[in-house]
């Protein structure tokens, strides 16, 4: 059995993420987090040609595991992007 750390940040605001994606030139997308969801604004942003995506924000853990405790064995970097 292998015990991992993981630390869960105190974040229990927003809720929701709210994509709006834009019907314009440069396809801009616009990214709102809220506690409740303004289907007003939804509805509007529709009428307008925008998409609209909404998800739930989800609790971000930290695993302590993978975080450098200071005795690093040299530099490292990403072979491929």
């Amino acid at each position: 059995m292998v015990l991992r750390n993981v630390t869960e940040t105190n974040e229990e605001k927003p809720l929701f993420q709210l994509f709006f994606l834009k019907n314009n030139e440069e396809q801009s997308i616009e990214v709102v987090e809220v506690e409740e969801i303004d289907f007003t604004e939804v509805k509007k942003r529709l009428e307008r040609g925008e998409s609209v995506f909404i998800t739930l924000k989800r609790k971000q853990e930290l695993d302590l595991s993978q975080v450098a405790r200071g005795d690093t064995m040299g530099p490292w970097y990403f072979s491929h992007v």
